[in-house]
């Protein structure tokens, strides 16, 4: 079997496990190429082979942490999943840096909101902060998966394959009454260009990043940034953790738990070490 035939029998197999759309055009790239790097069909590559092509990756095209876990999945997929051949998971790669994401303060959060000069752009912002979305998730929003009577939403399939609701803010209604009204081309997508077609995750990342640089702002603004603002402010406002992780869909409260720390609530009343020192000193 040539490799052009395993990649498109490996891409079946992808959208028979239910895998995102994104999930499989990542692995297969990471596949197409290991087997160029290689200079092999993909049934001749050995255990070294795959060693040498993550090196590469990490060493040669200083890969983050992240891209080294995506390539390494991708390989394990086929080579340690469909064929069980080679032990990939005993492959040690870059260990994910531990940074604490950029967090938008509320203000900052209303001017981008504020430079918006059209209404689509307004509730492109307005709906994925108010509603924690990823941007994959605002990009493939449906008109169906709204009620906009009930202020409530489904978001269809998102990360891990999982459905769940979102609550809509009542100042999010009339405006996203007269977006759907103004559309001149009907479409199965809240967000669609004139012809109809959905926007690419690609055009939103564009329209965040410069409404970010109209309203002066200074940190680095990416799409996931309103998603990180969600969860941190929701937990500043008093938000329980639990129901927290159930709006953002998180598949582990220790992922929810990160907005915990970014949020510093814990860190408020508390009083340092020097502070106690003066204070004994007394």
């Amino acid at each position: 079997m040539k490799n052009e035939e395993v990649l498109e029998k490996i891409e079946r197999e992808l959208k028979l496990q239910g895998k995102s759309p994104s999930t499989i055009k990542s692995y297969l790239i990471y596949l197409q190429n290991l087997f160029d790097f290689s200079g092999k069909i993909h049934s001749r590559i050995l255990f070294e082979d795959i060693k040498k092509f993550l090196e590469y990756l990490s060493i040669e095209k200083n890969y983050s942490s992240s891209s080294m876990t995506l390539a390494k999945s991708a390989i394990s997929f086929y080579y340690e999943g469909m064929l069980e051949k080679y032990p990939i998971h005993k492959i040690r790669t870059k260990k994910k840096e531990e940074r604490l994401p950029v967090i938008l303060t509320k203000e900052e959060v209303i001017r981008i909101i504020d430079a918006a000069a059209n209404l689509r752009d307004k509730l492109i912002v307005q709906l994925m902060y108010t509603c924690g979305l990823r941007v994959s998730e605002a990009v493939n929003m449906k008109l169906e998966n709204l009620d906009l009577n009930d202020m409530t939403g489904t978001i269809r399939k998102s990360k891990g394959n999982k459905d769940r609701s979102i609550l809509l803010s009542p100042k999010l209604i009339d405006n996203l009454q007269i977006y759907i009204r103004s559309k001149t081309t009907p479409s199965i997508f809240l967000f669609s260009k004139s012809n109809g077609l959905q926007y690419t995750t690609r055009s939103f990342q564009l329209i965040i990043k410069g409404l970010a640089e109209k309203a002066g702002i200074e940190k680095r603004v990416h799409s996931h940034i309103f998603r990180h603002a969600f969860g941190t402010h929701s937990i500043e406002d008093g938000e329980d953790i639990v129901s927290l992780q159930d709006m953002m869909g998180h598949k582990s409260l220790d992922t929810t738990r990160l907005y915990i720390t970014l949020s510093k609530k814990h860190l408020k009343g508390k009083k340092t070490p020097l502070d106690r020192l003066y204070e004994e000193r007394k």
